[in-house]
């Protein structure tokens, strides 16, 4: 599927041929993210209905977040993975359970021996044995994505569940992996490089730490043109509880200039917040930019994502940028102001791919004036999809947000 974002870099890429090594396929079950509330003490097994396995395959560590333990405890909690077919509830079977493990406040990172096989209608769960309130409880999160807990009995292994959260939107601080850092979000693109009419164009990334926990993992830069390799350059971070991390230039900071696109990873870690912006850099004249959220890692994705073209082909330039997780095809097309298609063209892209082209090459068709873009997904395939409107006489840039 598709997540449509906007965007306003103005270089030109070109596709190379490199022999390089692909990344590898990381796989990953539920999530580590922000402040949330407990859940209680008392026996219970909790699942977390919310992020499945991002694809078929084993997984060998899981990190739980826990909190209220005065003292480290043993034996206190068991990691189940359970198969929720079709997302009904009518019927979940425990497919695997490692344990028991012992418990501290904060992140538990647990070695899964032996891996457990997974699937993408496999979902993590914590069940929290018989032992006193001072060995403390797992640990939620309220978030803005759509995700639910299952409360069951203490030792449910099978069967119908209709018990939830308090409310839609809350999660369970529970991973599984088999990666030892995970990605938890992407800048689509950053840059520091030279651009169209003059302008030279920086990105500036900022990374907050919401938790009482610190945060480890790295930023990994994948440059445009190729499919990210394991060998791209990775810079490692550390964020204090509550504390936060800026970079002006954090292209160059890694040690490398051009145009790519930035996973931000995490160790065993809650996830920071981040941001970034791209900006003009016009020396002592200031600067010219906007703002870029990253996007979340997940399966949470549109199918359908629409890029409006400008009015004004003359005075503003239009790019498109496709960074892709997973690989697939796209079926692009375009439409005129009053809505009469004007040419569809089929995109293939291999999984960890980035490139940023003119709207016209990405389209294979004129642009017409005020029209839009339709990019859809043939299968649920994790994508983002970019466009960017720059002012080709200032060259300030424009945000414009696809969407369905």
């Amino acid at each position: 599927m598709i997540r449509a974002r906007a965007y306003f870099l103005i270089l030109l890429v070109t596709s190379t041929s490199l022999a390089l090594t692909a990344a590898a396929q990381e796989i990953r079950i539920g999530s580590l993210e922000g402040n949330g509330a407990t859940f209680t003490g008392s026996p219970v097994t909790l699942i977390d209905w919310s992020r499945p396995g991002s694809a078929s395959g084993t997984v060998n560590t899981a990190s739980i977040a826990w909190t209220g333990a005065t003292a480290p405890c043993d034996n206190i909690f068991f990691v189940r993975f359970f198969a929720i077919p079709s997302n009904s509830l009518s019927l979940i079977v425990m497919t695997a359970e490692r344990g028991p493990f012992r418990a501290v406040t904060g992140i538990n990172t647990v070695t899964l021996d032996p891996p457990v096989t997974v699937t993408s209608e496999t979902y993590i769960g914590i069940r929290r044995a018989a032992g006193p309130e001072s060995c403390g409880q797992p640990y939620g999160t309220f978030t803005r994505q759509p995700g639910r807990v299952l409360f069951t009995s203490d030792d449910f292994k099978n069967g119908p569940i209709s018990s939830l959260s308090p409310g839609a939107n809350f999660r369970l601080q529970a991973q599984a992996s088999n990666v030892p850092s995970v990605r938890v979000s992407t800048i689509p693109a950053v840059g520091a490089l030279a651009g169209g009419f003059g302008s030279f164009f920086r990105t500036s990334l900022s990374l907050a730490n919401p938790s009482s926990i610190q945060i480890r993992g790295k930023l990994v830069y994948h440059p445009a043109g190729r499919a990210g390799t394991d060998a791209d350059p990775a810079f490692d971070y550390l964020i204090l509880p509550n504390g936060t991390l800026n970079y002006s230039d954090i292209v160059t900071t890694m040690g490398q200039s051009g145009l790519g696109s930035l996973d931000i990873l995490t160790t065993a870690s809650t996830t920071p917040i981040v941001t970034a912006r791209v900006y003009n850099d016009n020396g002592s004249a200031g600067t010219s930019g906007a703002a870029e959220d990253a996007v979340p890692a997940g399966t949470d994705y549109y199918s359908v994502a629409t890029v409006l073209i400008p009015e004004d082909l003359t005075n503003y330039r239009l790019n498109i940028g496709i960074r892709t997780i997973t690989a697939g095809d796209l079926n692009v097309t375009v439409h005129d102001a009053v809505g009469t298609p004007q040419g569809t063209t089929v995109k293939s892209y291999v999984a960890n791919f980035f490139e940023q082209v003119a709207a016209t090459a990405f389209t294979g068709s004129p642009l017409p004036p005020g029209g839009r873009i339709v990019v859809t997904a043939f299968t649920n395939k994790e994508f983002i999809v970019y466009g960017s409107v720059t002012d080709n006489r200032t060259n300030d840039p424009t945000i414009r947000i696809g969407s369905d």
